[in-house]
């Protein structure tokens, strides 16, 4: 409740009394209950200042008897009187020319109504006048201030009560129901039962609250849209079962709006003007402290007059510490006609109020007794503001504004805006209504800081505000363990309130980052908002005043002073010294302080939610989430922090440091690293090779140690082997476009098995030819075979190597063969001398450094492509002593195997074993040996073997053969030469003479010499010279399956032209 009109009697203890009034312009007439008319001036001296009342006139003789009614026309110029039952109309500017309507006799109801009307479509401004009396309804109508015509109805029952709900229905009432009449058809229609319960029923309002004790004391704190009396609901229940009781007045109000309130005891319902329930805008009935007598209004207000006067005060027993005070007899109720709540109770104290009425559009409203005259001063609206956003009634505050008559329309929407935005705060910080604050906020437009400045400062930060309030509401989650003799359900409804703060602030700042990753996308970059301006006067800026004053003008519900007009002065309100005004922000710097909230309000409510956050791309503070990740120690998101911001050498460091920490938990060991390495890009290479390094070296001690595989520690401590599958040997787009030469490299310096690895992946999936990879590969071999191996392993690289050297023809044999040792690796020696087409030396290798004369077969069968005399020069050696460039390893097997003997003795045995496998090769391969180059090579004192009979055999078989094939071959090529000669004559004596007057047979044009022509068989005439064209176009016909005109001289073509041989005449 508020202060919102200072009751002021005007006129006291007249000699008269006073049975009806009116008020218009700066008159007010008072009609008396000996038919005098008493005219009286009134001087506004200022809005809020009180009104002087000055008697003009008084007419004794204006009736005969009391003056019932008065009411004004100010249209038509007419006032009405209604006066013996009969209703008289006068000049208004005059009060003379009297008109007394004779069909109005006995009347004792009225009803006034102006408006505009369309008739046949031209808006028209008609006035009416109603009267009741004698079951009869009579209407006069004025059109444009010119009488019309006047209706007459007939009515079933009594009317109690009527009034115009628009220019042509009625709306009425008996003391049963409410009715309608529409004009002029004059036909009745029921609205709904007046009674209480039926008023209830149809508004939908059957939960109501009391306004007032039993005792009849007004309730200052009531804010239900309305309150019941004593008696409460059954009260009005009995009264509906009981039937209509005669003190009870139904009264129908006329309402801003074209809105009508029908009033039955204390209970009133809103219809509009075509007699519609106002459901949307009132969901629940207005139910009044007192049954009024009579109803009017302001702008913003519903005022009633009642005359109950409540139960009489009881003088307190003894003993008794209740307080009872004298209950006021009289009341002049005030309601807030949008919310319906009461705002105010006054009480009058020198006579009780017969009715009371408005003037001048609803901005004056009079209270008339039976011998004085009260005004309803009202209170200045900004006053009203103040202190209904005092007392945090910020609803109230913002009907009072939308329904004032004195703010402008344009400075309506701005006041209101700030009002909600107060209201916002209100609900946010006192209320615990958080969704529905955040709601708020999000209509209005404003930036999202508003709303985290309600926050405590641990998640508002430098935004915070300095408020008891979000102190106490950020302190209530540790308040239970900081403070062990608090109540423990108390806490824990407070961190109950605390936790739906959070999640409402959680939801709220997640849907405004949606906008913001939405305008990102849109490639919008700055978002327009509302944000809130505190007025500073102190520093006297007189730009900062004015703007202050511009945006403040509406509260005090003015327009701006001019020199015509001061008469509504401007007033500066405490709890609204602020604008809003509409800025564009920056998308990446708003989208920075919601997710550096979010990330805030996540750690605190929502842990989990922290990695998809930073997982993705985000705007969150670095400086700030760090410490905070650091604080809660939320290394791993931190890590996703880092990535999210490109500082991938600080996420490294960081997991460098936790996996060397023993209680680092998940992160510990190398394994967290060697994954976040993976997840770099490719242009962050040189950090990868950096920080892979600890993990290799680790793994490489680790593995060293010989620990147990099913040891935990193993899956933190990965293989080298395994971190180079991850890293470089993967299909990830990243890793294949790595530098491979420096890959490799870097690989050979921590294990040459780890370059191998790499480079076998690079060759296997990637299919690798550069050289330097391949000369990579083989250096990569060749220094692992200088480390310390069993002699398994060894063998084992040798045959890896063995088979690269073979399967690869992309390195370089140069380098390789000047890698090779001279002593040891005979084999790699040889196949890399075959690549250089040293296959000789290559042979002497096998043959004598090798000892191994299998091998050297072997090796002529694999190269025999690239040289046909390959096994001539293997033979060669064979009988030949070793070369001197040629480790002689074959002696030293031979003697091993008889000690005893001499060196000429192992000779002679090493010869006999070269003879022997000189008869196997020429028995084995004897189509690759000519013996044209063996016979001068085999020592004449070489016994004659059985394998030296095979070769010489083949080769005489061989000889043999290719004699005769040559002669069969010669054979053919005479008889082929034959044919072709008898075949040749035969074409020659075949011939045409083509003539400068040969025709075509088919196109019968002339062929000429240089015309184009084919020569086909003919049954008749043998053959026929044709148009080469005309011979195709003939072979297309047959082929599409058309027969030859019978005219044509071709019968059937051939496929092919015959070769004829061509005489020109």
């Amino acid at each position: 409740m508020h202060h919102a009109f200072t009751i002021r009697a005007l006129l006291k203890q007249l000699p008269v009394r006073i049975e009806s009034a009116v008020a218009y312009s700066d008159r007010l007439l008072l009609g008396t209950a000996t038919g005098a008319l008493l005219i009286y001036q009134i001087s506004e001296v200022a809005p809020d200042k009180v009104p002087t009342v000055t008697l003009v006139e008084t007419r004794k003789t204006f009736a005969r008897k009391a003056i019932e009614y008065l009411g004004v026309i100010k249209e038509a110029g007419v006032l009405v009187c209604l006066a013996d039952g009969l209703v008289t109309l006068y000049d208004l500017h005059t009060l003379s020319n009297a008109t007394p309507l004779g069909n109005t006799r006995g009347a004792h109801i009225i009803a006034l109504h102006t408006g505009v009307d369309h008739i046949d479509g031209i808006p028209t401004l008609v006035s009416k006048l109603a009267t009741y009396g004698k079951r009869k309804v009579v209407v006069l109508e004025w059109r444009d201030a010119e009488f019309y015509k006047s209706f007459d109805y007939s009515a079933a029952e009594k009317i109690v009560a009527m009034q115009f709900s628009a220019p042509g229905l009625l709306v009425l009432s008996t003391a049963r129901e409410f009715l309608t009449l529409q004009l002029p058809r004059g036909q009745w229609d029921d609205l709904f039962p007046a009674d209480t319960a039926s008023l209830r029923t149809v508004a939908g309002g059957m939960s109501i609250s009391h306004g007032a004790d039993p005792a009849g004391n007004s309730n200052e704190n009531t804010s239900a849209p309305g309150a019941s009396s004593g008696t409460g609901m059954w009260g009005s229940w009995a009264l509906s079962l009981s039937g209509t009781s005669s003190d009870v007045q139904t009264t129908i109000a006329r309402m801003p709006g074209d809105k009508l309130l029908l009033c039955h005891k204390d209970i009133g319902v809103f219809i509009n003007s075509a007699g519609k329930l106002c459901r949307n805008e009132y969901s629940e009935p207005m139910i009044f402290n007192r049954a009024p007598t009579s109803i009017t209004y302001t702008s913003s207000y519903a005022v009633a007059a009642s005359r109950d006067p409540g139960p009489p005060a009881q003088p307190p027993s003894s003993g008794s510490t209740n307080d009872h005070t004298v209950m006021p007899r009289f009341n002049i109720e005030v309601r807030n006609i949008a919310t319906q709540a009461l705002v105010q109770s006054l009480l009058l104290t020198e006579e009780e109020p017969a009715y009371i009425f408005n003037g001048t559009g609803g901005k004056q409203v009079w209270a008339i007794g039976l011998h004085t005259v009260w005004r309803l001063m009202p209170a200045p609206i900004q006053q009203q503001v103040e202190d209904v956003l005092e007392a945090e009634q910020y609803d109230e505050a913002i009907s009072l504004v939308a329904q004032s008559d004195n703010i402008l329309e344009a400075e309506k929407e701005e006041l209101t805006k700030k009002i909600r935005w107060l209201r916002a705060r209100w609900l946010f910080r006192d209320q615990a209504k958080y969704e529905e604050a955040l709601s708020e906020f999000t209509e209005l437009g404003a930036t999202p800081t508003e709303a985290i400045a309600l926050c405590p400062e641990r998640i508002a930060g430098e935004l915070a505000e300095d408020t008891s309030d979000t102190e106490s509401l950020a302190d209530n989650s540790a308040s239970e363990h900081d403070d062990p003799e608090t109540e423990p359900g108390k806490n824990s409804n407070k961190q109950v309130v605390w936790k739906e703060a959070l999640f409402a602030i959680m939801r709220y700042l997640t849907e405004h980052r949606r906008w913001l990753q939405q305008a990102a996308r849109e490639g919008k970059r700055e978002l327009e908002y509302a944000v809130r301006v505190l007025y500073d006067d102190e520093d006297g800026d007189d730009d900062g005043n004015e703007k202050a004053r511009l945006s403040s003008d509406s509260l005090q519900g003015s327009q701006r002073e001019s020199e015509d007009d001061t008469s509504l002065p401007h007033v500066r309100l405490k709890r609204l010294a602020f604008s809003l005004e509409q800025m564009n922000i920056p998308v990446p710097a708003m989208a920075q302080v919601v997710d550096t909230t979010l990330l805030k309000v996540y750690l605190e409510c929502s842990p989990g939610l922290l990695g998809p956050l930073l997982r993705v791309k985000n705007y969150c503070d670095v400086e700030q989430s760090e410490g905070l990740l650091l604080e809660r120690k939320r290394y791993l998101e931190l890590v996703d922090l880092y990535h999210g911001k490109g500082l991938y050498r600080n996420a490294l460091q960081l997991l460098q440091t936790q996996g060397k920490s023993a209680d680092s938990g998940s992160l510990h060991g190398t394994y967290a690293t060697v994954r976040y390495l993976v997840r770099l890009p490719a242009d962050q290479f040189d950090l990868i090779v950096e920080y892979l390094q600890w993990p290799l070296q680790s793994g490489l001690l680790y593995k060293q140690k010989g620990s147990d595989s099913s040891n935990e520690d193993d899956e933190d401590w990965p293989d080298p082997t395994t971190i180079v599958s991850m890293v470089f040997a993967d299909d990830r787009p990243a890793a294949e476009t790595f530098p491979r030469s420096r890959v490799a490299s870097f690989l050979h310096q921590i294990s040459p098995a780890l370059a191998i690895q790499y480079l076998k992946y690079v060759f296997d999936t990637w299919k690798d030819k550069t050289p330097a990879l391949h000369d990579d590969m083989v250096a990569a071999y060749f220094d692992m075979l200088e480390e310390k191996h069993s002699d398994s392993d060894r063998l084992s690289l040798r045959v890896k190597l063995q088979q690269f050297l073979k399967s690869s023809s992309h390195y370089s044999p140069e380098r390789a063969l000047a890698r090779l040792p001279d002593d040891r690796l005979f084999m790699e020696r040889a196949l890399v001398l075959s690549r250089l087409g040293r296959h000789e030396h290559a042979l002497g290798l096998l043959v004598f450094s090798v000892a191994n004369l299998a091998l050297a077969e072997q090796y002529c069968v694999e190269n025999i492509s690239q040289r046909a005399d390959i096994f001539v020069l293997l033979l060669k050696l064979l009988v030949s002593s070793p070369p001197v460039d040629v480790i002689d390893n074959e002696a030293e097997e031979i003697r091993s195997g008889q000690p005893k003997d001499s060196v000429d003795q192992i000779e002679d045995k090493r010869t006999e074993i070269h003879r022997q496998y000189v008869g196997h090769l020429l028995a084995t391969y004897p189509q690759s040996i000519p013996v044209a180059d063996v016979l001068p090579l085999l020592p004449p004192d070489m016994a004659f073997s059985h394998d030296i009979f095979v070769y010489l055999r083949s080769q005489l078989c061989t000889l043999d053969q290719d004699v005769r094939t040559k002669n069969v071959v010669r054979s053919l090529v005479a008889a082929e030469d034959l044919h072709a000669r008898r075949q040749l004559s035969h074409l020659q004596s075949n011939f045409v003479v083509i003539s400068e007057t040969r025709v075509c047979p088919q196109c019968l044009k002339r062929i000429g010499s240089g015309t184009a022509f084919a020569v086909v068989p003919d049954e008749r005439k043998g053959q026929v010279v044709v148009h080469y064209s005309c011979w195709q176009r003939s072979r297309s016909a047959v082929s599409n399956g058309r027969d030859v005109s019978a005219d044509d001289s071709i019968a059937s073509p051939l496929d092919n032209k015959p070769q004829v041989e061509i005489k020109w005449a």
